[in-house]
């Protein structure tokens, strides 16, 4: 099959898994197979899975989509179908799901399958192993209660969403501290060590409290900072900076190795024609 072919032509939905890379062999693909049938049985979702070496000049989830339409994974009426889409060379995973399935399987979760049962797998080229547990992972969700899926999920997106503001105020405060520290050196030079130690280190420890970073980190800044300007060790390193004519280092990208890495994010397709995007 040709590259580009993988985008133009979607088959026919008439199996839950459709190998078009030929990564399993016929008894993974029959194991998988019987599982989502089974799980499509229970009525908890309608899961379709499709392996493509590339999605060519496409974008994964542009892909993903035009998949889902064709496909309508789902009932009308419950919109619980959900799609994998594996894209081999391109090592991009994504993974699709329909209205009815959002409050249990937000995005936040899905990209958590993504990343802890199906990445490590597919990262030692083993590609059956991840999809059975990230189906195991979705099923044993399905299985839950509801309204215990659905708290499960709002509580990890809690979690997230105090962790990033967490990691805000860090690097607020950590960027205003390198600001003062810079002002304290210049103020050094003119009102003397003492002043401009004193003066920026208890501005680094307020604006740490402001910035909600907590009290001990606050503290630790501030006093780093009144150390570093009383000490003149921070006008010694700015000095030998200035002198050194500001050289550094570079940093390079980073993969997962062992294979290649493989990155996702979850979405939304109507099953049965209502539609959602992430």
């Amino acid at each position: 099959m040709a590259e580009g072919e993988t985008t133009r032509n979607i088959p026919t939905l008439n199996q839950p898994v459709v190998d078009q890379a030929k990564v399993l062999s016929a008894a993974e693909k029959q194991n998988l197979e019987q599982q989502i049938r089974d799980i499509y049985r229970q009525g908890k979702a309608q899961i379709g899975i499709i392996i493509v070496p590339t999605t060519g000049q496409e974008g994964i989830f542009d892909f993903a989509m035009r998949v889902a339409e064709q496909w309508k994974l789902g009932s009308a009426k419950q919109d619980n179908g959900l799609l994998i889409v594996v894209a081999i060379n391109d090592q991009k995973i994504h993974i699709a799901t329909g209205y009815g399935l959002e409050g249990v399987l937000p995005d936040i979760m899905v990209s958590r399958i993504i990343r802890n049962q199906i990445t490590p797998d597919f990262k030692q080229g083993q590609y059956a192993q991840g999809l059975q547990a990230g189906v195991n992972e979705i099923e044993r969700i399905l299985n839950l209660d509801p309204e215990i899926a659905k708290q499960a999920a709002d509580e990890l997106k809690a979690r997230q969403t105090q962790a990033l503001q967490e990691q805000e105020a860090k690097d607020r405060t950590l960027t205003t501290a390198m600001v003062i520290l810079v002002i304290g050196i210049f103020a050094s030079f003119i009102v003397g060590n003492r002043l401009s130690a004193a003066v920026a280190g208890v501005t680094a420890t307020a604006a740490g409290l402001i910035y909600g970073s907590g009290i001990v980190m606050s503290l630790v800044l501030g006093f780093g900072i009144f150390f570093l300007l009383i000490t003149s060790l921070a006008q010694l390193i700015f000095q030998m900076f200035l002198s050194g004519g500001g050289r550094g280092g570079s940093s390079g990208g980073g993969g997962f190795g062992g294979g290649g890495g493989y990155s996702g994010g979850g979405g939304g397709f109507g099953g049965g024609g209502a539609s959602c995007s992430r």
